[in-house]
């Protein structure tokens, strides 16, 4: 067998890295997973905990204690909204908590309104996500990329039907 050319080995590299990163686009645009939701950090009420622009993941639990960090629903302005700060404290059946960088509390919430306690941070990759579902970045991430993987394939098999 002979060995690969070096443009072969990018090509393939390339194709490679571009299919972890859609997949990794899918998982997190998708709720593939019953009890795991992921979403993006767009302040910086939780630093330095949870950076801007980190994406959480969360799952349901049975019980929540002071401390976890939770996502939940709330109204701003009449907008529903996903929020995502810790516990400090808990009174009958209700849930207090603060944002880490804030001053003040947050209204209460009702356990109906949680969504789940953040299990795992992934620093930044938010900004990727939030890119790669955006117009522009559809184009740049997953299409003009997939245009060129599926071009360099059919001018491989036409290659290939040639030289037979």
């Amino acid at each position: 067998m002979k060995k690969p050319k070096s443009w072969e080995r990018l090509y393939y590299f390339f194709v490679s890295f571009y299919l972890i990163f859609t997949l990794i686009i899918t998982i997190f645009s998708l709720h593939l997973f019953v009890d795991l939701h992921s979403f993006t950090n767009r302040s910086n009420s939780m630093n330095p905990s949870i950076d801007t622009g980190s994406i959480t993941i969360v799952k349901k639990m049975e019980n929540y204690k002071v401390g976890d960090i939770i996502s939940y629903y709330a109204k701003i302005n009449n907008k529903e909204k996903i929020i995502t700060h810790r516990i400090i404290d808990i009174g009958g059946n209700v849930y207090v908590t603060k944002g880490d960088t804030n001053l003040g509390i947050d209204p209460i919430v009702l356990p109906r309104l949680i969504i789940g306690k953040v299990i795992l941070i992934i620093p930044y990759l938010g900004y990727i996500v939030s890119f790669a579902k955006s117009t522009s970045g559809l184009w740049l991430t997953i299409i003009i990329p997939a245009i060129f993987i599926i071009l360099a394939e059919l001018f491989k098999i036409k290659k290939m039907s040639k030289n037979k």
